[in-house]
C-alpha cells in the first residue's frame, strides 16, 4: 500500500544492453498499482545461443533474477558417431555413401580433420575447408554443405588400403552455430584367402575335417574308393571364404605333367577327358560363408586316375611395378585320385548238361546264377549262337549289383530227337569279352501207358455168372505221359488166345488211334466168355516211334451154388398166443443168382404152432447172403422139437429147415425200488416182499414212491390198484404232472424250463390258475376227508404188456404231522391179490405265519429311542390242518458273543406232568401223560436266554382252529434292556403245539407239546442312543508337524484341521466337545445343539510347543503317556493318561561321493538315525443323556537329523605357519528345519583349526558347504574333533581332524 523504489543491475555480458526505463514517477519510486518498463538490446557476434541474467532489487524486498535467452533452433544431424565402411581387399578400392538428414534448424556445415578446431570458436574465423578430406587411406567429400530442416545430403567415403589391418580415422563437422561434433570412420582390409574345411564321402562318413586348421588353404587330397568302370561316385566338400568380400571363382581340372621334388613345384595342364567333375564349376563365394561343392568320379575304363582341381579367383588387386592391376589368383588346389578295377563276373554253373532223356517238344526249365564279384553293378544281355535248340531266357536284360548275384530261368526245347549241344553268350556292360554258357541235352519220342486200377495194375472182370451169351464190360485208360501226340493200337497178345476157338474173347471200343499230349483216352472192353474158368490174359498197347505198355486181365466164370447157414432154429421159451419173429439165412457160395420157393411143413409137432414167412418165393443173388423172416405162434404149452419146413432151390435142389421151441403161460411179480434205482429189465427175482416206505416227509409236501409190476411172460393182461384206509378222492382228475414216473413234487419241480412261456397265455383269462395253484387245489380235494393224509396210485389200473414192466407212481401227502400206516391192494389178471404195506412219517406243522417272509418269519420293530412307549404288532397264524392246535408262547433273547454271562452250550429242561396244560378253565382235556413219562428231561442246544422282555405275546396261549386262522399281539417295550444287548435286540419266540381232540390208533400216531418242534418266529428291535456322524475335512485326524518349527522366537505352533459333525438321526442332539492337550479345540463353546440333518464344522488342532518337546525329548521310554499337571499346568509323563506317545526310530541310508587325496572319488554310504514321536488321543463328545462318543486323533512330530560328509579330514603335512583349507558338507536329510552349532575339542598347541561358518540354520532337506582351515604351529601331529549339535533334538555328529606341520619349504602350498 506504499510506493517502492527499484534497483536494476545491468546484464553481465556484452551481448545484452539495458536501456533507460520508462518510469511514471520522477523519484524512481513505483506507486501501488503502477509499473515500470525497461528496454533490453541484443547484439550477437555469431549465430550461436546466448544466455544472461537481469537482477532486480526492490526497496525492502528480496532479489529477483530475470533470465535473458537469445537462440535459434540448433541443427541436428542423423549421422551416427561411428561410420563403418565395411571390408575391402588390400590395394582395392571400397566406395561407401552415408546419407543423413538435418532434423534441427537451418545451418551451414564444414568438415575438418580432428584437432583442427579448438573450442570455443567463431565459425567465421575458421579457415575454408579443402575440397576433399584425405586421412589414413580414407577420402571424404563433400567437405561443406548447407541444410535446412528436413533436408538430406550424401557423404561419399572412399577407402584404399595398402596393408592388411583394421583402419580407423576421425573427422569433425562444425556448424555455423559454433558447435562441433567428432565422427569416426572405420574399415578393414583383407587379403584373399579361401580354404577347404571338410570333405565328406556321404551323409555319415567324413574322410577328414580341417575346420580347426587356421592355417588351412593348402593343397587337399581326395581319394575315391576303388570302383569299376561306368560307376559314378560323388563326394561333397565345403569351401570357406575367409574374407568378408564376395569372390568370383571358377574351377579348372588339370593333369600333372612333371614333378620336381627338389623345388616342390608341379607343372599342370588342363585335362578335358578327366573322369572328375566339380559342380558348381563357376560362381561367387559369398563373404565369410561356406559353399558346398560336389566332386563326381565317373571312369569309363579301368586304370589309375590322378588329377588336380585348381580354384581360380578373379579380379584380385595386385600392385606391380607398372601399377595396380586386377588378375586371377590361384586360391586352392584339390588333388583327386581313383583306381578303376575291371569287372569280375562269372556264371554258376558254367555249363548246363541235362541228365537223362527229355521228350521232344517238352520245355526244360533250368536256372543259372550270375555272380558279380565286382565293386559295382553290371547290365546283362543274352545271345544264342545257333538254332540247334530253342531258348527262352527270363529276364533277358537286367542288372546285377556289386558283390551280389542274380538268378535267371532258361527254358530249353527241341523239335527233333537226338543229342544236342550249343553255346549261349552273356554280354556285360563295360566288359569287352562276353561269358559263354555251354548247353547239352538228349531228347526222345512219346511214352503211353495203360492204367486200369491204381492199386492193382490189372483189368479185373471179377466173378461172372456163366450163361450162354453172357458178357461183362470194363474200362481202362490210355495215358500219354509226354507233351507230344502218339499213334497207338490195342490187341490181345497172340499166345493168350484159345486155339480151340481161334479168336479173341475181347472187343474194344477203339482198337487204334492217336492220343494227344498228356491226354487220357478212355477205352471200353467187352468180355464174352466161351466157357467157365479162371481168366488170365494180357492186352498190349503198341506206340508208333515210342514206348508202349501191357496190362494183365483176370476174372472168374462160375455157375450158382446155395446152402442154409443154419438148418435148425431154436426159438427158446415162448408164450401162448405171442408171435415170435426170427429169420433163415441163405448163402450163395459162388457168384451166380438163383430162385427159391417155400413148399410145405412136416413133423409130429406141426399141430402145436403156426409159422408164417414174409415171402413164399424170391431170388438169391450171386455171392450174397439172403435173409428170409418168419413168425411162429404157439397154440398151447408144449415142447416143440419135430417141426420141419421144406424149401425148393432152383429146379433140382430142396433144403430142410427145422424149428424148436418151449411154449409157456402168464408170470407176474411186484417190486418197490428206490426212485434212482428203477431198471427197465423184464427179468426179476422174488427177493423180498414189496414195501412202500415214504420215510420222513414234510407237511403239504407230496412224496413219491414207485411200485414196479413186472410181467415175466409174454402174455399181456390188466391190473387194478386200491388203497385200504387213507384213500384219496378218485373222482378228482390229477393235474398234468401227477402220474409222471419219478416226479418229486417240490417247489423246484412245479414248472420245468420248457413251460416258462406257457404262463403268458393264461394272463388273459382271469379265472386261470398257475400250475402250483392247480396242484394245491388237487391236494386240498384229496385231503378233504380230514384224516390228515392220503395215498394215490397213478395209474390205478391199466394194461400190463407181455414181458413188460409197468411203473406205478404212488403219491403220499399230508396236512398234519404223525406216523401213518396203510395197505395198497394190487390185482393182476386172474392172479391172487398182492398186499403192499405203506408207511409215512410226517413232520413240521400245518401252521404258518401270514408274513411276507414266511420261509423265515421275522417281525422287525425297527429303531426306537430309549424309554419310548411300548409298540405292538399283530401277527395272523393260519392252520391248514384238520385239527385244532393250541399254542403256548415262550420268548428268548440271543445274546452277543461278547457277552461273558451267556456261555451256555446246552439247555436242560425238566417237565413234570403235562408240560403245557390248557389255561382255559371252561375246557377239559384228557390227560395223555403216561405214568412212566410223568417226569421228563429234555436236552436242546442253547440258542438264547429265556426272557420276559422286551418282547412278549398277548395272550401267551391261544388255539388256532382247524382250517382257520387266529391273531396274536406281539409287544415291544423299549424301556430299559439296553445294557445286556447294547440296545440291538435279536430274539425269537417258540410256540409249543398241543392237540386237545386227537387220540392215537393203529393207523395214525401223533406227538405233541415238547416232543414236537415248536413254531418259531424271529423278532428284532433296536433301542437307539443317537450319535453324530463325524467326518474329517481335507487332512483328516492326523497332524504332521516338524520339531524344527519351534525356534527362539517361535515358542509355540498350532496346526488346525476341520471336522464335520452331522446329526443323521431324527432327534435333537445336545452335547459338548472336549480334547486333551496338546490336542485342542478352537471353538470355545460350552455345548452344541443339532436338529435332525443339521451339519456343523468344528476347528480342532495340535499345539506344538517348546515345553512339549522338552517333555518328549526328556523321556527315554519307547512308549509312555502324557497328562497335564493340575497344579503347574505343565506336561508330565504318567502311567495312565489321556495321551499315548510312541517313539519311532529308524536308520536312513544316505549315499554321497567323497574325493580322495589321490583324486579318485569314492561312494560312501552312511546310516543316519531318524526319530519320530506319535501322539494318540481322543476328542470326546459328551451327550446330555450321559453317553460319550470318542473320536481318535493322531499327531506325528518329526525330529530333525543331520550328518557330515566326509566324517574325517586329513590335512596331511603342511608348512608351519601356513594356513591350508579344505571343505566339508553338512547335510540335513530330514523334512524338518533345524539349527546347528559347531564346538571344537582337541589339540591347540601343535596346530590351530578353524571352521566357517560356526553355526547356522537349515531348511528341510538342505545342506551347507563348510570351510575348514589348519595352521600348523610345530612339526608335531595335531588332532581335533568338531562336534555339530542340532536343535531341537540335540543330535550330535563329529568331524575328526588330523594335520601335521613341517619346516620343509617343499611342503609349501601354492594357492
Amino acid at each position: 500500500n506504499s510506493s517502492r523504489q527499484l534497483k536494476v543491475l545491468p546484464p553481465k555480458t556484452k551481448h545484452f544492453t539495458l536501456a533507460k526505463s520508462i518510469d511514471p514517477s520522477t523519484n524512481g519510486a513505483v506507486a501501488p498499482g503502477l509499473s515500470v518498463e525497461y528496454t533490453i538490446s541484443f547484439m550477437p557476434d555469431s549465430l550461436g545461443s546466448y544466455e544472461d541474467t537481469l537482477q532486480i532489487i526492490p526497496q525492502g524486498g528480496s532479489l529477483t533474477n530475470v533470465a535473458l535467452i537469445a537462440q535459434r533452433p540448433p541443427p541436428a544431424l542423423s549421422l551416427p558417431d561411428v561410420l563403418d565402411c565395411g571390408y575391402c581387399l588390400i590395394h582395392g578400392t571400397l566406395r561407401t555413401q552415408f546419407r543423413f538428414t538435418n532434423k534441427g534448424g537451418h545451418a551451414y556445415f564444414q568438415l575438418y580433420p580432428v584437432g583442427t578446431i579448438s573450442e570455443p570458436f567463431l565459425f567465421n574465423d575458421l579457415p575454408p575447408p579443402q575440397f576433399e578430406l584425405k586421412d589414413n587411406s580414407f577420402t571424404v567429400s563433400p567437405t561443406s554443405f548447407v541444410l535446412d530442416h528436413g533436408q538430406e545430403v550424401a557423404l561419399d567415403v572412399q577407402f584404399k588400403p595398402t596393408e592388411v589391418a583394421r583402419i580407423a580415422t576421425q573427422f569433425s563437422i562444425a556448424a555455423d552455430n559454433c558447435t562441433v561434433r567428432d565422427y569416426t570412420l572405420t574399415a578393414e582390409s583383407e587379403s584373399c584367402s579361401v580354404k577347404i574345411i571338410a570333405v565328406s564321402g556321404g551323409v555319415s562318413t567324413v574322410d577328414y575335417d580341417i575346420r580347426s586348421d587356421e592355417t588351412g588353404g593348402g593343397e587337399v587330397s581326395v581319394n575315391f574308393e576303388d570302383q569299376n568302370p561306368g560307376t559314378v561316385e560323388e563326394k561333397i566338400f565345403i569351401l570357406r571364404n575367409c574374407v568378408n568380400v564376395p569372390l568370383h571363382y571358377n574351377w579348372e581340372m588339370c593333369k600333372v605333367l612333371t614333378e620336381e621334388t627338389k623345388s616342390d613345384k608341379v607343372l599342370l595342364m588342363g585335362d578335358e577327358i578327366s573322369p572328375f567333375k566339380i559342380s558348381p564349376n563357376i560362381g561367387i563365394l559369398q563373404p565369410a560363408s561356406e559353399t558346398s561343392f560336389s566332386v563326381i568320379c565317373n571312369p569309363l575304363k579301368a586304370g589309375k586316375y590322378d588329377n588336380v582341381a585348381r580354384l581360380w579367383v578373379d579380379d584380385i588387386p595386385s600392385l606391380l611395378p607398372s601399377g595396380l592391376v586386377l588378375e586371377q589368383y590361384d586360391a586352392q588346389r584339390l588333388t583327386l585320385s581313383h583306381l578303376a578295377q575291371p569287372h569280375r563276373i562269372k556264371l554258376d554253373p558254367p555249363a548246363l548238361v541235362i541228365p537223362g532223356e527229355s521228350v521232344v517238344g517238352y520245355t526244360i526249365n533250368k536256372t543259372v546264377k550270375i555272380v558279380n564279384d565286382s565293386l559295382s553293378s553290371a547290365a546283362v544281355t543274352w545271345k544264342c549262337t545257333n538254332d540247334t535248340l530253342k531258348f527262352s531266357i527270363r529276364p533277358e536284360t537286367f542288372t546285377v549289383g556289386g558283390g551280389g548275384s542274380r538268378t535267371v530261368e532258361i527254358d530249353i526245347e527241341s523239335d527233333a530227337a537226338g543229342d544236342k549241344e550249343t553255346h549261349i553268350l552273356c554280354y556285360f556292360e563295360n566288359v569287352e569279352k562276353p561269358a559263354s554258357l555251354f548247353v547239352k541235352a538228349k531228347f526222345r519220342g512219346p511214352r503211353v501207358t495203360i492204367d486200369a486200377n491204381h492199386d492193382d495194375p490189372a483189368l479185373d472182370f471179377g466173378y461172372i455168372h456163366f450163361k450162354p451169351g453172357c458178357s461183362v464190360q470194363r474200362q481202362f485208360d490210355l495215358y500219354n505221359n509226354d507233351g507230344v501226340p502218339a499213334n497207338w493200337t490195342l490187341e490181345e497178345m497172340e499166345h493168350c488166345i484159345d486155339k480151340e476157338y481161334g479168336q479173341s474173347e475181347f472187343q474194344f471200343s477203339e482198337s487204334s488211334g492217336t492220343v494227344g499230349p498228356f491226354e487220357v483216352r478212355h477205352i471200353h472192353v467187352i468180355f464174352k466168355p466161351h466157357f467157365p474158368r479162371s481168366l488170365k490174359s494180357v492186352i498190349e498197347c503198341k506206340i508208333e516211334s515210342g514206348t508202349g505198355s501191357k496190362i494183365r486181365v483176370v476174372g472168374e466164370i462160375q455157375e450158382p451154388n446155395v446152402v442154409l447157414k443154419q438148418s435148425i432154429i431154436d426159438l427158446g421159451v415162448i408164450y401162448v398166443g405171442v408171435p415170435v419173429k426170427s429169420s433163415v439165412l441163405f448163402e450163395s457160395l459162388n457168384f451166380a443168382d438163383c430162385n427159391y420157393c417155400i413148399s410145405q411143413v412136416e413133423g409130429k409137432d406141426k399141430a402145436f404152432g403156426v409159422i408164417e414167412f414174409e415171402g413164399l418165393e424170391g431170388t438169391i443173388y450171386a455171392g450174397a447172403v439172403h435173409q428170409l423172416g418168419f413168425k411162429y405162434t404157439g397154440r398151447e404149452p408144449a415142447v416143440i422139437d419135430d417141426y420141419t419146413v421144406a424149401i425148393q432151390i432152383g429146379e433140382n435142389k430142396v433144403l430142410a429147415l427145422g424149428i424148436k421151441a418151449v411154449v409157456k403161460g402168464l408170470d407176474v411179480i411186484h417190486e418197490t425200488p428206490a426212485l434212482d434205482q428203477i431198471a427197465p429189465e423184464t427179468k426179476a427175482e422174488r427177493l423180498e416182499a414189496p414195501f412202500l416206505d415214504f420215510g420222513t416227509v414234510e407237511i403239504l409236501n407230496p412224496a413219491t414212491r414207485v411200485l414196479k409190476i413186472i410181467n415175466n411172460s409174454n402174455i399181456a393182461t390188466h391190473f387194478n390198484l386200491e388203497v385200504v384206509h387213507f384213500k384219496g378222492n378218485m373222482s378228482v382228475p390229477p393235474p398234468p404232472l401227477i402220474g409222471l414216473p419219478g416226479t418229486q413234487f417240490t417247489e423246484n419241480t412245479y414248472r420245468p424250463a420248457s413251460h416258462l412261456l406257457t404262463k403268458s397265455a393264461l394272463l388273459l383269462d382271469p379265472t386261470s390258475k398257475s400250475r402250483r395253484q392247480q396242484d394245491n387245489d388237487y391236494w386240498k380235494k384229496q385231503l378233504c376227508n380230514n384224516k390228515g393224509a392220503c395215498f394215490t396210485a397213478t395209474p390205478s389200473s391199466g394194461y400190463l404188456p407181455g414181458n413188460g414192466v409197468t411203473i406205478v407212481t404212488v403219491h403220499g401227502n399230508s396236512d398234519m404231522w404223525g406216523q401213518y400206516h396203510d395197505m395198497l391192494v394190487s390185482k393182476v389178471g386172474d392172479m391172487e391179490p398182492v398186499m403192499v404195506p405203506i408207511k409215512m412219517c410226517v413232520e413240521n406243522s400245518p401252521l404258518y405265519y401270514k408274513l411276507s417272509n414266511n420261509n423265515k418269519p421275522t417281525v422287525r420293530f425297527g429303531c426306537y429311542p430309549l424309554n419310548e412307549k411300548p409298540v405292538s404288532r399283530t401277527v395272523q397264524i393260519s392252520n391248514q390242518g384238520p385239527l385244532d392246535i393250541r399254542l403256548d408262547w415262550d420268548t428268548f433273547n440271543i445274546m452277543p458273543k461278547t457277552t461273558p454271562q451267556d456261555d451256555t452250550l446246552l439247555d436242560l429242561d425238566l417237565y413234570v406232568g403235562d408240560a403245557f396244560p390248557n389255561k382255559d378253565p371252561s375246557k377239559s382235556c384228557p390227560d395223555k401223560t403216561a405214568d412212566n413219562d410223568f417226569i421228563r428231561f429234555v436236552v436242546s442246544p442253547h440258542e438264547g436266554q429265556r426272557s420276559a422282555g422286551p418282547f412278549r405275546f398277548e395272550p401267551d396261549q391261544c388255539t388256532v382252529p382247524a382250517r382257520g386262522t387266529s391273531k396274536v399281539t406281539l409287544v415291544f417295550d423299549p424301556t430299559g434292556y439296553v445294557g445286556g444287548c447294547d440296545g440291538n435286540f435279536k430274539s425269537f419266540a417258540l410256540a409249543y403245539q398241543s392237540l386237545d381232540t386227537h387220540m392215537d390208533n393203529d393207523k395214525c400216531k401223533r406227538l405233541e407239546g415238547e416232543n414236537v418242534p415248536p413254531l418259531r418266529i424271529m423278532i428284532t428291535g433296536k433301542v437307539e442312543v443317537p450319535e453324530v456322524v463325524v467326518t474329517a475335512e481335507e487332512h483328516g485326524f492326523t497332524f504332521k508337524l516338524m520339531a524344527g518349527m519351534i525356534k527362539a522366537n517361535v515358542k509355540e505352533h498350532t496346526k488346525i484341521h476341520k471336522m464335520s459333525l452331522l446329526n443323521s438321526s431324527k432327534l435333537h442332539l445336545k452335547f459338548s466337545v472336549a480334547a486333551c492337550p496338546p490336542f485342542t479345540l478352537l471353538d470355545k463353546k460350552d455345548s452344541y445343539t443339532l436338529i435332525p440333518r443339521q451339519k456343523i464344522k468344528v476347528d480342532h488342532g495340535f499345539v506344538l510347543s517348546e515345553k512339549l518337546l522338552q517333555v518328549l525329548l526328556g523321556s527315554s521310554k519307547q512308549c509312555f503317556k502324557l497328562d497335564i499337571d493340575p497344579e503347574s499346568g505343565e506336561f508330565q509323563t504318567v502311567d495312565e493318561g489321556p495321551v499315548e506317545v510312541n517313539v519311532e526310530e529308524k536308520m536312513l541310508c544316505k549315499t554321497h561321493e567323497v574325493k580322495q587325496a589321490n583324486g579318485s572319488v569314492e561312494t560312501v554310504v552312511q546310516q543316519v538315525p531318524e526319530k519320530k514321536f506319535h501322539l494318540h488321543s481322543h476328542i470326546k463328545l459328551h451327550y446330555h443323556n450321559g453317553h460319550v462318543q470318542s473320536i481318535p486323533v493322531h499327531g506325528r512330530i518329526v525330529l530333525p537329523t543331520l550328518y557330515i560328509s566326509p566324517q574325517a579330514v586329513d590335512f596331511g603335512t603342511c608348512l608351519v605357519d601356513q594356513t591350508s583349507q579344505l571343505t566339508v558338507r553338512l547335510i540335513n536329510p530330514s523334512n524338518s528345519p533345524l539349527r546347528w552349532r559347531a564346538e571344537y575339542h582337541g589339540d591347540e598347541v601343535a596346530g590351530e583349526y578353524n571352521i566357517s561358518p560356526g553355526k547356522g540354520e537349515f531348511m528341510m532337506s538342505d545342506s551347507a558347504l563348510l570351510s575348514l582351515s589348519f595352521t600348523a604351529k610345530s612339526r608335531a601331529t595335531s588332532t581335533g574333533v568338531y562336534s555339530f549339535v542340532s536343535s531341537p533334538g540335540n543330535r550330535v555328529v563329529q568331524l575328526t581332524l588330523t594335520g601335521k606341520g613341517s619346516h620343509d619349504e617343499r611342503m609349501q602350498r601354492l594357492l
